[in-house]
């Protein structure tokens, strides 16, 4: 926290002590929303619902939307429903819906209940989209003009629309029937003369998603098309809303999280650690490391048993194994780190993506020969036999290039599995390349010494 909030939380804390509770509320709705959400979230939670519920409700709803997903659950528990209506009501509707999407089936119906008819059938009608989905992100508060309209009517138009409109930079033909015919800037709409037809200056190629496609897809449509925000349509062509820029941020760094969390071999604790519990948080960890304990036990330990004569003989050939296993995984992580990324902006399975998997592997092929080749000149210059320096320096190479196959093969068999290509487990990723070095090692061991 800033000095600046520390400050003027522990002032509203005095005033709260004191019982001014009208100069509290006064000090934090002065404030920019997210500075007074940072500074109700330290504040105790009585004294939290207090100041919200206390405060104007467009005033309340823009600080409340500024906090965690998960606390603004704990504050919407809290309230009592016509406060939390009042909240909800004030909010723009996309944001609306993710709250009472949070919410007890029992209580979400009860508060449908308070909207008029139109409003709760909107609110209904886009809580039956899944959370992650362009249905799920899309407000239906956006600027339509008929074609047929002018410019001039189109801008007065835009004077008089309600301020809870998501975005006006873009302006949407759109027919009686509900039908997308095109996308004007709003700087195109006030360059033109005013006599001029909305029909006539819009760009008639618009994208735009299907209400069923994943967030990750449409954050891609908009970072890839330079977008401000994107129509959700039905497969008839029919307007259903928008999707826009600040939206798919927040996408972009759950997913980011996401991925990141599965590489880890820990899916599931993006969640809150309160939502499941220490065995809920258990369940999802525990079975990718028993896996590789399994894994590593029966596969690995059954080849060093079996070629454990051979270590009798060249005992530095142990002293070696943790090197092999340890550059097979970096370079494997690595490789499948490049080939998801490049999977994953859409290219799809033909010579461009053969050719960066060749890449890859001649990169690979070229690091396995150097690496190989230094480990091979370290034993010989210790005094070690030829055979063990030429093992040594095979295996390695060997195992270098062994690694890009399975790091490139791993998102590649997820792509073609309609997977996304950059959520390889890396505990199995590791297992694997920690078996197949272990295989290449031994392997040429036996044949060589």
């Amino acid at each position: 926290m800033e000095e600046r909030n520390r400050v003027i939380l522990e002032a509203v804390r005095d005033m709260l002590e004191r019982g001014d509770l009208e100069r509290a509320k006064t000090t934090v709705g002065n404030l920019h929303a997210a500075d007074g959400a940072e500074i109700l979230s330290r504040l105790g939670m009585d004294d939290e619902v207090e100041l919200l519920v206390g405060m104007d409700p467009a005033q309340a709803a823009r600080i409340l939307l500024e906090m965690d997903e998960s606390h603004q659950v704990v504050v919407a528990a809290r309230l009592r429903t016509g406060e939390l209506r009042d909240l909800l009501a004030s909010m723009p509707v996309d944001e609306a819906v993710d709250l009472l999407g949070d919410i007890p089936r029992a209580r979400r119906e009860r508060m449908l209940k308070l909207f008029g008819r139109e409003d709760a059938g909107e609110l209904e009608e886009l809580l039956a989209y899944e959370d992650d989905t362009a249905g799920g992100l899309m407000t239906t508060d956006y600027i339509a003009v008929s074609p047929e309209a002018t410019a001039d009517e189109a801008i007065e138009f835009l004077r008089g629309v309600s301020p809870e409109v998501e975005t006006i930079y873009y302006v949407y033909a759109v027919s009686e029937e509900g039908l997308i015919h095109g996308v004007l800037s709003l700087r195109e709409l006030i360059i033109s003369p005013g006599d001029r037809r909305v029909g006539d200056m819009v760009t008639r190629e618009v994208i735009s998603v299907l209400p069923d496609e994943n967030q990750e897809e449409v954050a891609e449509a908009i970072s890839k098309y330079d977008l401000l925000a994107v129509p959700v349509v039905d497969e008839n062509g029919k307007m259903l809303g928008i999707v826009t820029v600040d939206d798919v941020t927040d996408v972009f760094g759950d997913e980011a999280e996401e991925d990141m969390l599965r590489f880890a071999g820990a899916t599931g604790l993006e969640e809150e650690p309160a939502a499941g519990g220490l065995f809920s948080d258990l369940g999802r960890r525990l079975p990718w490391f028993m896996t590789a304990v399994v894994v590593e036990v029966l596969v690995a330990g059954g080849l060093l048993k079996l070629y454990s004569p051979h270590f009798t003989r060249f005992i530095v050939l142990v002293f070696f194994i943790p090197l092999l296993v340890t550059m097979g995984g970096n370079i494997a992580v690595q490789s499948s780190t490049i080939m998801g990324r490049w999977l994953s902006t859409g290219e799809r399975m033909k010579g461009s993506t053969l050719r960066a998997v060749a890449g890859e592997v001649a990169w690979g092929v070229m690091v396995g020969i150097a690496t190989g080749g230094v480990v091979a000149g370290i034993a010989f210059a210790f005094g070690q036999p030829a055979s063990v320096g030429v093992t040594l320096g095979l295996s390695l190479a060997l195992a270098v290039v062994a690694a890009v196959f399975v790091g490139c093969a791993f998102p590649v068999t997820l792509k073609v599995l309609r997977r996304d290509p950059r959520v390889v487990s890396g505990p199995l990723l590791g297992t694997t390349m920690d078996v197949l070095s272990l295989a290449i090692y031994l392997a040429i061991g036996t044949l060589l010494i």
